[in-house]
């Protein structure tokens, strides 16, 4: 199973930080809110998107 999960949706869930780290980004960088990233289910309970 897939996970997607946009930055605006990370942002007010308080788990962008975990998601800039899994994906490698740039903390300084910008993105926009809409940009969408694809998880893996184990990555998805690893930020606690799921059980």
């Amino acid at each position: 199973m897939k996970i997607m999960i946009t930055q605006q949706e990370a942002m007010q869930r308080k788990i962008w930080s975990k998601i800039i780290d899994m994906f490698g980004l740039e903390p300084d960088k910008e993105y926009w809110e809409t940009e969408q990233f694809i998880l893996t289910e184990e990555q998805a309970r690893e930020v606690g998107l799921i059980r």
